[in-house]
């Protein structure tokens, strides 16, 4: 249930002029009593200075800050909830309301609408219904600023776990009234504003009320093809709802004229343009509560329109440096090479958890199908876990992570989801290991010197005052991480540094190169992370062979942790080495292609792969495509085997896993489906992706434009066939590079 809201002071800005600043906070807990001795903590958002202090028994406390620009507070456990704009000389004061399940409540990191097929439930009480035992009554108030209620305003309740929206409309009180199931969260939208509030509600029958303020447009929007289009009149003031947003575009160190300018919804769909004027200037009309991504039309990602921490009226001035990308300007060049292709690893995109036993490593079989007298073809799951632990003490490490904090990192809210899993790397390690974090966009920030884990809140302060910024410049991050990790590398210990980036850079992939290969040779390691879909795949793959380390893709956010705790479990002793799987087949179940391995070898009567080392924890799952030669129900007597070797690294002893699987038969007349489940389908669609952009390349080489048009389009379908409602939040960005490309395509052929 949603408790009473006396006052929480949200992520403010508070603008100050002058050399030195006092500032007066006054926290209280939410019975509107002074919270006392609550740690308060402010980071600089370039320099990393961190300074802590704690609010006296009145629940104050008075600070300085006489140098710095932004300072990002956190109070408690509620992080980043101050942000403080120290420009100069003068006072300020703050007053926030300690409650953390709000604080939770208001900063949760929704899921892409875009993603998500919801059923659409309208609702039309002309009075509070009574709740029932399965259901909540929620009136929904909308008025103006000046207290008069807006009659026949959209209003929908959107409910993540149930797929569902509930919609209405307000009546000439303002009211909208919705009778919703109970045990739920809601989301509530009023016009073009998702997530204005929010409603929850427990297992108790309730009726509740929401008072919201919404001023209708005092603007125009139309679409022209993916875009809205505003026409904004000169003056406009900010609303309750929407904010002004006044950008000037430079280029080359100046004002740029007649420049189109997009940006792009963080987490939804919409996405505007709007074109400077003479003065290189542009204005929007921006709902709150968002975070938006500035491209332009050889640049993407080149900067961030963050209104997710803003309430009330706002209006927001910045300027964006628009730096063309050669790859976008000349666009024959935005095709990839074979030699650049980097194959995805289809485990990546697989979240089932196969259950733990009592074996060191299990393995696991399931058919996707039953079999028939007309069964031509089946899928054959095979997957195994490791149970064990490590059988040697893990090994001290040395860490020093270099992460790109460009402005590209806010799409898919990547950066607050990185720092989660950041957050957690660093609660996993221990007083014995050390870490080091270096930030980059276009320049380079020392966030956290190289340090014994002795104080894991002061680093996750540092971790969470990270913001996505301004362009990618892969080599000096790069440089200045093997800096630091070579300075403070220490014997007995991995030294290691892990780099993570989401783009290509603007800057030479040879400098990288040159610098792993220096620094390689001086015993450190090098590990790196892809985030998303467009990075420098060869360059981040070519860095950790030289470097000895691992390369790990995480295409979607929540490929995060696993990214991470791969590399990071990489630097244990594995136990097992020398590992091989075998599938062993027969004249009537006949192998036809292995998706999850790319280095199938195929043999009479089985089909072998090498695996990679075994590790406490992994897990692993792959698809066997079969034929079936001349079903009957014989063939229940024909089963299939996979089986497994490896070295024990201590004992060096060979040891063997078996499992065996019997087909079914059934019954059943006419041709049975294969019921892929929601983990088969993400395998075969990034096999999918993998062949098509690897047939694309080879074509678009070979000088076939219209074959490679055709290989990826026809990736496309598949995918669309697979997912013919809405593709999955984990599989978008995959889907949307192959779109990419046939967009691409399509410009090249009507290019004179």
């Amino acid at each position: 249930m949603k408790p009473i809201r006396l006052f929480l002071a949200a992520l403010c800005c508070i603008p100050i002029a002058g050399a030195q600043t006092s500032y007066h906070l006054q926290v209280v807990n939410n019975q509107n009593q002074p919270a006392a001795n609550l740690s308060v903590r402010f980071v600089e958002s370039t320099t990393f200075e961190r300074i802590e202090k704690k609010t006296n028994s009145s629940g104050s406390l008075d600070m300085v800050f006489d140098h710095g620009s932004l300072w990002i507070g956190s109070v408690g456990d509620m992080t980043n909830c101050l942000w403080v704009e120290a420009w100069g000389k003068g006072s300020a004061s703050g007053h926030i309301t300690y409650d953390l399940e709000v604080w939770e409540r208001e900063n949760r990191i929704l899921p892409d609408r875009s993603t998500i097929v919801f059923k659409k439930t309208p609702q039309k009480y002309p009075t509070m219904p009574r709740p029932d035992a399965a259901h909540c009554a929620l009136k929904v108030v909308v008025k103006t600023r000046e207290d008069r209620p807006q009659a026949n305003i959209p209003v929908t309740l959107t409910c993540f776990a149930l797929s569902e929206q509930f919609t209405g409309t307000t009546n000439a009180q303002g009211e909208c009234i919705f009778l919703v199931p109970n045990k739920n969260d809601y989301e509530i939208d009023v016009a073009d504003i998702n997530s204005m509030d929010w409603a929850d509600f427990g297992a108790e029958s309730t009726a509740r009320t929401a008072f919201l303020t919404y001023e209708k447009k005092a603007f125009t929007e139309k679409t022209e093809g993916k875009y809205t289009v505003q026409t904004i009149p000169a003056g406009i003031k900010p609303s309750s709802s929407h904010a002004v947003v006044d950008l000037t575009i430079r280029k080359g160190g100046s004002p740029i004229s007649n420049e189109p300018v997009y940006l792009k919804t963080v987490g939804g769909s919409i996405k505007y343009k709007g074109k400077t004027d003479a003065s290189g200037k542009v204005v929007f009309m921006l709902p709150l509560k968002t975070k938006y991504v500035v491209d332009f039309t050889f640049q993407k990602d080149a900067g961030v329109v963050d209104l997710s921490r803003m309430k009330g009226f706002a209006t927001m001035s910045r300027t964006v440096n628009y730096i063309p990308d050669p790859r976008l300007e000349n666009i024959e060049s935005f095709i990839p090479r074979v030699k650049d292709l980097v194959a995805l690893n289809v485990n990546d995109f697989v979240t089932a958890q196969y259950p733990s036993g009592e074996n060191e490593v299990e393995l696991f079989l399931k058919w996707g199908n039953k079999f028939n007298a007309s069964s031509k073809e089946a899928v054959l799951e095979v997957g195994f876990k490791v149970n064990s632990k490590n059988k040697k003490a893990a090994i001290p490490k040395n860490l020093m992570l270099v992460i790109d904090v460009s402005g590209s990192m806010s799409n898919d809210n990547r950066l607050e989801l990185l720092k989660k899993t950041l957050t957690e790397l660093v609660n996993r390690m221990s007083p014995q290991d050390r870490i080091g974090i270096v930030a980059f966009d276009d320049k380079v920030y020392k966030a956290l010197p190289s340090q014994a884990i002795t104080n894991k809140a002061a680093i996750c302060d540092i971790i969470n005052a990270l913001q996505p910024m301004g362009g990618t410049n892969i080599s000096i991050g790069f440089e200045e991480g093997l800096k630091q990790l070579e300075a403070n590398k220490k014997a007995g210990m991995v030294n290691r540094l892990i780099l993570l980036t989401d783009g290509y850079g603007g800057d030479e992939p040879e400098i990288s190169v040159k610098l792993a290969k220096t620094y390689a040779t001086k015993g450190l390691q090098i590990s790196a992370i892809g985030v998303g879909y467009d990075y420098n795949a060869a360059l981040l793959e070519q860095l950790a062979t030289i470097g000895g380390g691992t390369m790990q893709m995480a295409g979607d956010p929540s490929h995060y942790s696993q990214a991470f705790l791969k590399t990071f479990d990489g630097i244990i002793d594995p136990i097992g080495t020398d590992v091989k799987l075998e599938i062993l087949f027969n004249d009537q179940i006949v192998y036809r292609q292995l998706l999850g391995y790319e280095n199938a070898k195929v043999g009479a009567g089985k089909v072998t792969v090498d695996v990679d080392h075994l590790f406490p924890g992994l897990q692993k799952m792959a698809l066997v495509k079969m034929d079936i030669i001349h079903s009957t129900p014989a063939i229940e007597q024909q089963k299939v085997v996979a089986r497994m070797t490896y070295t024990d690294p201590v004992s060096k002893k060979q040891k063997v896993v078996e499992k065996e699987l019997h087909p079914e038969w059934s019954t059943a007349t006419g041709l049975l489906d294969m019921t892929l489940d929601m983990n088969h389908k993400r395998m075969m669609t990034v096999a999918i992706v993998n062949q098509s952009m690897k047939l694309m390349a080879e074509r678009f080489g070979a000088g076939d434009k219209a074959g490679a048009e055709k290989a990826a389009s026809g990736g496309v379908a598949q995918i669309q066939k697979l997912f013919p409602q809405a593709i999955p939040a984990d599989l978008k960005g995959l889907f949307e590079k192959l779109q990419e490309y046939v967009s691409v395509f399509e410009q090249l052929r009507t290019e004179p």
